[in-house]
């Protein structure tokens, strides 16, 4: 799918596509600190990855939260070894703070988040984080599935999805980036975080897909998705005619991955043209021969049905093959789309937001 297009991944509407994944959540330092008065700690999501830490891959630590907290993030080791501490706080919002430790030892990590204010019960939040020494055996998945849906998106998920997003394209306002294939800034292990998040080496290889300005938004939040067990679909839309603005018309999920591959919608106020007539039969001559013998017209072939993806990036492909701009170009109280708009204030336009010019 080749469209000219301006379609950046910055600030008008979110995906509406939902999962789960098991987050540590964050606990007091001090059991005995007053109901309520801790908000701002209980508020904080801890992320590990990989998502079984052993000792044979970098161990990276995100915290994240929605308020302008200031503090001191560090990590320390099994024998007590302060190893990673920053207080450069990422993002706004979301807020988070990073730490990786190249090669981690096995056992007990502490990952602590010192505030700089706050009551002082509160001010030091820890999470406990095993590391093994050997590998664990990867998420199991079926036979049929290569993605296994662990739950549903709320507003936990779509937080760590902007601050992975923020991390994923950081950079200084003057510089400009720039990737040929999208694949080259996922392989940057400096910038993404789930750089083989699943245990399985999936991002060692290369797909070579190269995805247009409206594959991207989608192939973003599918790559998300897919990492922390989300479930993720899309619509199969009209482009827009005669004045009427796009419609979206059916929707494929990942549940049903083999159903990927629909014939385009019918473009709104498009009128089917009459079938042409038969044409007469020319006139028989009293003396021409034999007439040929016609011959019977073969049926069309039913085409076997859809090959289920048995890869990430061959169920990427298939949705290439159907979404484009036109899904976010519906008009604005429509709900059967897979965008929804957003205000134009700065807690609004978050990291992973998508911007389409009219």
């Amino acid at each position: 799918m080749r469209l000219a297009c301006r379609f950046a991944v910055a600030a008008t509407a979110w995906l509406l596509i939902a999962g789960f994944f098991l987050l540590l959540s964050t606990m007091e330092s001090q059991a005995q600190a007053p109901a309520g008065i801790c908000k701002d700690s209980a508020e904080l999501t801890v992320l590990p990855s990989p998502l079984a830490p052993w000792t044979g891959a970098p161990l990276r630590v995100m915290v994240v939260t929605e308020k302008p907290l200031k503090g001191v993030f560090s990590l320390t080791a099994p024998d007590g070894r302060v190893a990673a501490k920053s207080s450069d706080r990422h993002g706004g919002s979301p807020y988070f703070w990073l730490a990786e430790i190249a090669a981690p030892a096995a056992g007990n990590w502490h990952a602590t988040l010192a505030l700089n204010d706050g009551p002082a019960e509160c001010r030091t939040i820890t999470r406990d984080i095993a590391v093994s020494a050997k590998k664990p055996a990867p998420v199991p998945v079926t036979a049929a599935s290569f993605w296994q849906v662990r739950g549903g998106w709320n507003s936990t998920t779509e937080t760590l999805f902007a601050a992975w997003i923020e991390k994923l394209f950081d950079a200084p306002p003057d510089q400009d980036l720039s990737w040929k294939v999208w694949h080259e800034v996922l392989h940057d292990r400096s910038r993404n975080f789930l750089f083989n998040h699943l245990g399985r080496g999936e991002d060692n290889a290369r797909s070579g897909l190269r995805p247009d300005c409206a594959d991207f938004v989608y192939f973003l939040r599918a790559y998300f998705a897919y990492k922390m067990g989300l479930p993720f679909g899309y619509s199969n839309c009209s482009r827009g005619t005669g004045g009427k603005p796009p419609k979206c018309y059916q929707w494929f999920d990942i549940e049903h991955p083999e159903v990927t591959r629909p014939p385009p919608p019918p473009e709104p106020d498009s009128v089917s043209a009459a079938p042409a007539a038969p044409a007469a039969p020319a006139p028989r001559s009293l003396f021409a021969g034999a007439q040929p013998v016609e011959m019977p017209v073969p049926l069309p072939v039913t085409p076997p049905p859809p090959k289920r993806p048995a890869t990430f990036g061959e169920y990427l492909k298939d949705v290439g093959d159907v979404v484009h701009t036109g899904a976010v170009r519906v008009a604005g109280a429509d709900d059967n789309t897979d965008f929804y708009t957003v205000t134009l204030t700065e807690h609004a336009l978050r990291p992973g937001t998508v911007y389409a010019d009219p």
